[in-house]
C-alpha cells in the first residue's frame, strides 16, 4: 500500500540525473499540514540515526518509520545530511537559549536549589534529544559543517556560563572552568542515558549540584 503524502506534496520524485533536487522545506513557511509532515520525518529520522548510527542512516529508513514517501521527504530536505543538519541547528538553539539562563554559582541553600533546577532542565532536554546529541558526536568531525556547528556552540555554551562563575570563583580562570563544567555535566548525563551510569535522577542531580557548587564556591551547602 503506497504512504500516505499530502496533497500538496507532488511530484512524488526525489533528485535524480538530470533532476536537480527540490527545495527544501527549510526557511519557508508551511501549513499546519506541512508542519506535522516534517516533524514526522525530524522524529524519524532522529530514532533511525539513534538506531543505526549516522553514517549507516538512509533515507530509505527515514521514509520507512516515517511511513511517507521519497518524494515526500525530498520536498523538505534534500538529502540525509540536510535533514541532520535540521536537527543539529534545532538541538544547537534549544542548547544555547538554556545556557543563557544559567544561574550564578553562589554558596547557600538559595543558590544550590537554582544550580540544581537548571541542572534538572539539562538533563531532561539531554534526555529527550540525547539520540540526536549522540549521533552528533558519531558525525561530527573538526573540520565538516557539523564539527563547526557543535564547535561555535561549545563556545557560545561555555562563555555564558564562564560569565556566570567570574564572579563567584575568583580564584578559578572562569573560561576553564566552565569548560570542566560542561564536560562534567555533559559526559554525566550521556553516561546515564546510554545506560553506563545507573543511578535515580535525584540521586544525579544532588551529586552534581554539590559538587558544582562546592568546586566553584570552596563551601558545602548549608
Amino acid at each position: 500500500m503506497a504512504a500516505a503524502t499530502d496533497p500538496a506534496e507532488s511530484p512524488e520524485e526525489g533528485p535524480g540525473p538530470g533532476r536537480p533536487a527540490p527545495p527544501t522545506a527549510q526557511g519557508r513557511e508551511l501549513r499546519a499540514r506541512g508542519r506535522r509532515t516534517m516533524q514526522r520525518l525530524l522524529d524519524a529520522g532522529a530514532a533511525v540515526f539513534a538506531q543505526k548510527g549516522y553514517h549507516a542512516a538512509r533515507v530509505d529508513d527515514v521514509v520507512k518509520r516515517a511511513r511517507t514517501s521519497h518524494g515526500t521527504f525530498y520536498l523538505y530536505f534534500g538529502s540525509k545530511e540536510d535533514l541532520f543538519r535540521a536537527l543539529a541547528v534545532s538541538v544547537a538553539t534549544e542548547m544555547a537559549a538554556l545556557a543563557a539562563e544559567f544561574p550564578a554559582i553562589v554558596p547557600g541553600p538559595d543558590g544550590r536549589c537554582a544550580l540544581r533546577a537548571w541542572l534538572a532542565r539539562f538533563h531532561d532536554l539531554y534526555e529527550e534529544r540525547g539520540a540526536v546529541i549522540r549521533t552528533w558526536t558519531e558525525a561530527e568531525m573538526s573540520d565538516s559543517e557539523f564539527g563547526r556547528i557543535g564547535g561555535s556552540l561549545v563556545i557560545e555554551f561555555t562563555a555564558r556560563i564562564a560569565a556566570r562563575i567570574r564572579p563567584a570563583g575568583a580564584d578559578l580562570d572562569p573560561q576553564v572552568a566552565a569548560m570542566a563544567l560542561v564536560a562534567l555535566v555533559e559526559r554525566t548525563c550521556y553516561y546515564r542515558a546510554t545506560g553506563s551510569l545507573r543511578t535515580d535522577r535525584d540521586v544525579l542531580l544532588d551529586t552534581l549540584a554539590d559538587i558544582l557548587q562546592r568546586g566553584v564556591c570552596g563551601t558545602a551547602p548549608v
